[in-house]
Formats: C-alpha cells, structure tokens, sequence
C-alpha cells in the first residue's frame, strides 16, 4: 500500500512516530543534494540533514498542508537552516553562490558515490555561476536540478509564480548566448 505524505504525517502524529522512517527514506536523497550543492561538504551535509529532519519532525503539528505542499515546506525549513548555518559559520561562499557538485545530481547509484563527470553540465553549471545573479542561480538550480515546480519555487523562496517564470526565461536565454 502505497501513502501520500499527508497520510505518514497524520499516522506519525496520531498513531506511529516510527513512520517518520518513510518521510525520511522517500526525501533523503534529494534533500542531500540540495543540501550539499549549498555547503560543499558531505560531512557538513550529513550533520545538516540530520538536524533538518529532526526540526521536520518536531514541527509536524504545524504543518498546513493547506499553504504548501509538504515538499515545499520541508525544502523551505532545509533552505533556511542550512542558510543560518553559513552565515552563522560565516562560511559564506564566493558571490554568495553555492558551490556546485553536478555528480551528486546526475549519479543513478547512491547519491553519497562518485558519479562519472559530465562535461556539458559542469560547463553549463559554471556559465551559471559567472552570468547568472545569486537569485537566478538559485531558481535554476532549483528548477533543473532539484527539480522543484514553479509554485514550489514561488513558496519556498517566496517569490511570486511570475517572477519565477521570467527569471527561467531569461536566465535560460543568458546561458544559450554563452554556451552556443
């Protein structure tokens, strides 16, 4: 039997806190990405994670499923932890980017491997980190390789659905210049 996060969530707070397990199985992988194209570091990473899942599970209860997908709001709390994190580590990164590991993105295997290196999407990613402001690289990171939608960029960066769909196109339209 396969349950949608809204019903683990109502099991973890009524019945089973055990189910949490599943929350945690079906996020990992991409919050681990996520979070390591934000520090750079699998130690700081694994440590973060472990962190945000447990700041999830205590605010279950306050989840409103009615204001965000579960995704959104789970990518929301990683977002601003792992951000007070490097500014209270003062590990800012260069030009306030992120730094990018385009192998944990693209590896089929366990994500914590090495995955074979990719030439075009390491250009890509560094035409990104020049052209692009922190803004924009943040939305197409985002986009193409959290794979996160349009309305879950909008809530999780609260920014409204338009403004996420022009800064695609225009950061899109940036990167074909410099690439082609």
């Amino acid at each position: 039997m396969h349950m949608n996060d809204i019903e683990i969530i109502n099991i973890v707070l009524k019945e089973d806190k055990n189910k949490y397990a599943l929350l945690i199985d079906k996020y990992h992988n991409e919050l681990f990405k996520y979070v390591y194209n934000m520090t750079g570091s699998y130690t700081d990473t694994e440590d973060l994670l472990q962190e945000i899942f447990f700041k999830i599970y205590k605010a279950l209860r306050k989840y409103d499923n009615e204001k965000a997908s579960f995704r959104t709001w789970m990518y929301r709390i990683a977002k601003n932890y792992v951000l007070n994190h490097l500014q209270s580590a003062r590990t800012r990164l260069k030009n306030n980017t992120y730094e990018y590991d385009d192998s944990v993105n693209r590896s089929n295997e366990d994500i914590e491997k090495q995955a074979v290196k990719n030439d075009d999407i390491d250009r890509i990613v560094e035409v990104m980190k020049r052209i692009l402001s922190p803004k924009h690289y943040e939305i197409m990171h985002l986009h193409y390789f959290s794979n996160l939608t349009v309305k879950e960029i909008s809530e999780t960066l609260s920014i409204p659905d338009k403004t996420i769909y022009k800064a695609i196109k225009v950061s899109v339209e940036k990167i074909k210049k410099e690439v082609t």
